[in-house]
């Protein structure tokens, strides 16, 4: 069975890119595979309170599929654009995100994977800030649980394991993902917008 190497990204505030990847096992070809995946992100924006999650200079513009090697490197490759956006209207800062957890049968932190949602609309926030709301909480699983109806079936998720641990999976194996959940809580993702030149304003002494 073919193992998939799956990106989908697009653009922060009409400039900046993000993506998220993911590895996956199916029987399928790797254009159906690619299929799934990109149909499995139109369905997550389809959900009317995930989409009003991200503002609207936010986008997810294309979705990709690459055969793996056996080392797990790209081979041939099947990309469809796609063009869902946002409807929100004020995003958090570029590096501020929500972490997507998948878990395997394996409570460990090699037996987990992780994607950064790109910045969301301030609206996300609990009351008194700080927070993500039980409200865009409960959006998020609900767009990701309108993902899987797509992936499930089609594509199995693995955690890919580059480097071998000490006293699990070798080099370049899988585990393949049973769950996954979002917490409440945002992190900070540096890579987001590490090109903007900030404006700064002198002090004076």
């Amino acid at each position: 069975m073919p193992n998939y190497l799956h990106t989908a990204g697009g653009d922060l505030n009409s400039s900046f890119p993000w993506s998220i990847t993911m590895v996956s096992a199916s029987s399928g070809s790797e254009a159906a595979a690619n299929t799934a995946w990109a149909n499995g992100w139109t369905a997550a924006w389809g959900v009317t309170a995930f989409a009003a999650l991200f503002p609207t200079t936010t986008n997810l513009n294309y979705a990709s599929t690459s055969t793996a090697s056996a080392d797990f490197k790209q081979t041939t490759k099947t990309v469809q654009t796609l063009n869902l956006v946002g409807t929100g209207t004020t995003s958090l800062p570029y590096q501020v995100a929500e972490v997507v957890t998948w878990r395997t049968a394996s409570a460990t932190k090699w037996g987990r994977g992780r994607w950064y949602l790109p910045a969301m609309d301030t609206t996300v926030l609990a009351t008194g800030g700080f927070l993500l709301s039980t409200a865009a909480q409960t959006a998020i699983v609900d767009g990701l649980n309108a993902a899987l109806t797509a992936w499930v079936g089609e594509l199995t998720f693995q955690v890919l394991h580059r480097k071998a641990t000490l006293s699990g999976p070798g080099a370049d194996t899988l585990t393949t993902i049973t769950g996954g959940d979002v917490a409440n809580k945002f992190v900070i993702q540096r890579r987001r917008a590490d090109k903007l030149v900030p404006a700064r304003m002198d002090l004076t002494f």
